[in-house]
């Protein structure tokens, strides 16, 4: 990572004043022709620039053909057709009916685009829909041909079908990302900065050359050009998936449909950046209303049926799983009392729903001076913002590490679910002190639950910065759903079983 600091000349800089990690990307190429502002009027001078960067861009090398990886179809061929022919040698289906199955399948996964190179949000296991999805309607098509086949033939037909599925679902599964999509960010150099530290952190992505509005003051290690108008070009010569339009661009309607026509011919694909934070697309659509087309963004589900749902079955399960783990806690709290004095069960004042005060169980890891101890350890901490923890907290007892280390110090927190203080799956519960400090969206946080487990355990725990917990916080709580709660309690097994952030 490289860092930079420069002068604040204007407000489009402001960020310049700090320093800003920049991802390391290899240099390939930098056009840094003058801003809009700079240049004269005068058309020759700007047809001769155009000229200058077709040339530049000419020198590269030829992008590679966008062709389906050939192993891949090859592989769903072969799968395709030991399986058909073993369908035919035992009986299952005739050999003629078998044979043109197995040709067929991977020209439907062909069709359904699954050995294209993946587009941005799809993962491997979007892959594995794909495959899915693809059986299906081939289950389907073997409906429609009905009339030629006995009715023996079409349910053999519908069930080798789902074994084509199964069977290319799995080394899609396996195999995972075949392809890093590869942008061209345009848009101005703040917001390029910006969005390229955060592509970097989910490592999905490769940034292969930027557009910006004008000529960035701040090196950015990858190929510039100023200005829109080549785009198409340096996607193409760059051999870009897709060109990714950031907000703050300020392109007219028409700029953007001329735009997508270009990149349409050369096969990229367009992406226009919303400006919106942490939104699940689930909780988007887009409108054409008078004319214009506006992206409309669904209210947080906050309250109604689902929500008594989640806490109705969130405080049985926890009932269930509290009076399960009584023996474990009888046994634990014993051997706490017998490392240390003091009350095996640690009481604490955290804040709930609603900015609401309420008691949070959870066995003791430390001495019974810790918080009287914490007052000399402030110049120690190792957290920004409003958090406080130390790696190494010489607070912490033996026995408190390993607890720690497993979770199994919050096990009370099952009763305080069960109470209806707190949700198996919420935002982190925060300290008094925590929330006098909060400036306007932490304290979005408070409008739901806080939960024994959440994103912030799931993703980090205690190595998240403050700004970094409270995003996550924030994603929850404005994302809520039930699938969502799901996801998280599974990511929790792996989390504690990984033992990330856990001190």
């Amino acid at each position: 990572m490289t860092q930079a600091r420069v002068r604040v000349d204007s407000p489009e800089d402001e960020l310049l004043a700090a320093p800003i990690p920049l991802p390391r990307v290899s240099t390939e190429l930098r056009v840094s022709a003058p801003t809009v502002s700079d240049r004269p009027a005068d058309p020759a001078w700007e047809a001769a620039e155009l000229a200058a960067l077709d040339d530049e861009l000419s020198a590269l090398p030829s992008p590679r053909a966008r062709r389906a990886p050939a192993w891949a179809i090859w592989l769903d061929t072969v799968l395709a057709s030991v399986l058909a022919v073993g369908a035919a040698a035992t009986g299952m289906l005739s050999a003629p009916v078998a044979l043109l199955s197995a040709l067929a399948w991977p020209l439907l996964l062909l069709s359904a685009g699954h050995y294209r190179r993946s587009p941005l949000g799809h993962d491997r296991f979007a892959s594995v829909w794909v495959v899915l999805a693809t059986g299906l309607r081939g289950a389907v098509l073997a409906l429609a041909v009905s009339p030629w086949l006995v009715a023996d033939d079409l349910v053999a037909l519908a069930e080798l079908v789902a074994v084509f599925s199964v069977a290319s679902a799995v080394p899609s599964l396996l195999v995972g990302r075949r392809h890093r999509p590869r942008l061209v960010l345009a848009g101005r150099p703040r917001d390029v900065r910006e969005a390229m530290i955060e592509l970097e952190l989910s490592d999905r992505h490769e940034i292969v050359a930027a557009c910006l509005t004008r000529r960035s003051k701040v090196p950015l290690d990858l190929p510039t050009y100023v200005g829109f108008d080549s785009s198409s070009q340096v996607a193409h010569r760059h051999d870009a998936d897709a060109v990714v339009v950031l907000p703050g661009a300020r392109l007219t309607p028409t700029e953007v449909r001329r735009l997508h026509w270009s990149l349409a011919g050369v096969g990229a694909e367009l992406y226009l950046g919303t400006g919106l934070l942490d939104v699940e697309p689930q909780r988007t659509r887009v409108v054409a209303t008078g004319g214009i087309d506006v992206l409309h963004v669904t209210r947080p589900v906050l309250d109604g049926p689902r929500r008594l749902l989640k806490d109705v079955v969130e405080r049985a399960l926890a009932l269930v799983a509290f009076v399960a783990a009584l023996p474990v806690l009888a046994v634990l709290c014993l051997a706490i009392r017998l490392e240390t004095p003091g009350p095996a069960l640690f009481r604490q004042e955290r804040i709930g729903r609603d900015g609401v005060p309420f008691t949070m169980l959870k066995l003791r890891s430390m001495g019974v001076d810790a918080e009287a101890v914490r007052q000399g350890l402030a110049a120690s901490n190792e957290k920004d913002g409003v958090l406080f923890k130390i790696a190494d907290d010489p607070r912490i007892t033996r026995l408190g590490a390993r607890l720690r280390r497993y979770s199994l110090d919050e096990l009370p927190q099952l009763w305080n679910v069960v109470r209806g203080d707190m949700s198996l799956v919420g935002p982190r519960p925060a300290l008094p002190s925590e929330v006098a400090q909060y400036d306007i969206d932490p304290k979005r946080r408070l409008v739901v639950k806080p939960g024994v487990t959440g994103l912030w355990q799931v993703s980090g725990r205690s190595d998240l910065t403050w700004a970094e917990s409270v995003r996550l916080d924030l994603k929850y709580v404005d994302n809520w759903s039930l699938g969502l709660d799901a996801r998280i309690l599974v990511r929790t097994v792996r989390a504690v079983l990984g033992h990330r952030g856990a001190y």
